[in-house]
């Protein structure tokens, strides 16, 4: 049996273009989470759902207090092209819930970089999350949600 859980959208202009006559708007796609810890949980985080990123990126503010199995370290790289252009990482298996107003998934075992840098954002990519999902989206309704 499969849960329904409704993502959240959000759109902002990026200031920095419009100061330079560019309408450049960021869209954000959103769910509830909680990581699992020893005893409960973790309070609640809006996390970017990110069909680009191939494994859940989790800032230490976040992780250092949860429940996990580290199993690597990792530097992670993006766009830019510089070997020196990376963010140190753990690997880890780590739980976590998605949750909506109405419904909760059950408890997913993840694998997510847990990075050592805080000024990451919450990202939740495809390994054990997506992988695992249905992702229905139509950004013009602002309507969406996971099947998991």
């Amino acid at each position: 049996m499969s849960t329904k859980i409704q993502l959240h959208y959000s759109q902002a202009l990026d200031i920095d273009l419009l100061e330079k006559n560019v309408e450049v708007w960021f869209r954000r796609l959103t769910v509830q989470v909680v990581f699992g810890k020893q005893k409960d949980f973790s309070r609640p985080y809006e996390a970017i759902v990110d069909t680009g990123a191939p494994v859940s990126i989790i800032p230490p503010a976040i992780w250092q207090d949860c429940e996990k199995e580290i199993i690597g370290q990792y530097k992670i790289r993006g766009l830019v092209p510089k070997k020196d252009a990376y963010i140190d990482v753990k690997i880890a298996n780590i739980s976590c819930v998605l949750f909506d107003e109405h419904n909760a998934s059950g408890v997913l075992a993840i694998k997510a970089y847990l990075s050592m840098e805080p000024n990451v954002p919450l990202v939740l990519g495809f390994e054990g999350f997506l992988s695992k999902a249905k992702l229905y989206s139509d950004f013009q309704a602002k309507q969406g949600y996971i099947d998991i």
